[in-house]
């Protein structure tokens, strides 16, 4: 075999082992247009494990909010929201935080959009099955997505 040959035959075979090999996490589960009864199912799934105290970022887009397309940090201890900031700045945003939602909360967003046929689609995280983002239909007057990331367990108080 000559060296030339040789080089891109170990070449390839380096790329193809090393992609095998190539570690990946679990991706989100996404329905489109999805029914009451797969949102439920799902909420099912995180209610076996959702922590008692947790935070999340929270992003809202669409509509006519001041608030739309800025991330926001929530903490939430026995399904009720605590405090929120704003992601980029840490500052805090005032109460009352009645009605920013906690993941049960999205949880009941999503059942009614779902119900009434205005939820396009939901993708759910892999491992505590809590909504990451939700679509809607678009209106000009109504948040037409909504994400959930980051959600990490917090220290009850």
């Amino acid at each position: 075999m000559k060296p030339l040959a040789l080089i891109r035959w170990v070449a390839v075979l380096t790329v193809s082992l090393a992609a095998c090999h190539a570690p990946t996490g679990p991706s989100s589960l996404a329905i489109v247009n999805p029914s009451a009864d797969d949102v439920r199912a799902r909420r099912a799934m995180w209610v076996a494990h959702a922590p008692p105290a947790y935070s999340y970022v929270l992003t809202e887009s669409g509509g006519f909010s001041a608030f739309a397309g800025r991330p926001f940090q929530l903490v939430v201890r026995n399904d009720t929201v605590e405090g929120v900031t704003f992601f980029d700045t840490h500052q805090l945003v005032p109460g009352p935080y009645t009605f920013w939602p906690t993941i049960d909360g999205l949880f009941d967003e999503a059942v009614s959009a779902a119900g009434g046929g205005q939820l396009t689609a939901i993708s759910f995280d892999p491992l505590l099955s809590y909504p990451t983002r939700m679509n809607f239909i678009p209106r000009p007057d109504v948040t037409s997505s909504i994400e959930a990331t980051d959600l990490s367990s917090a220290t009850p108080r």
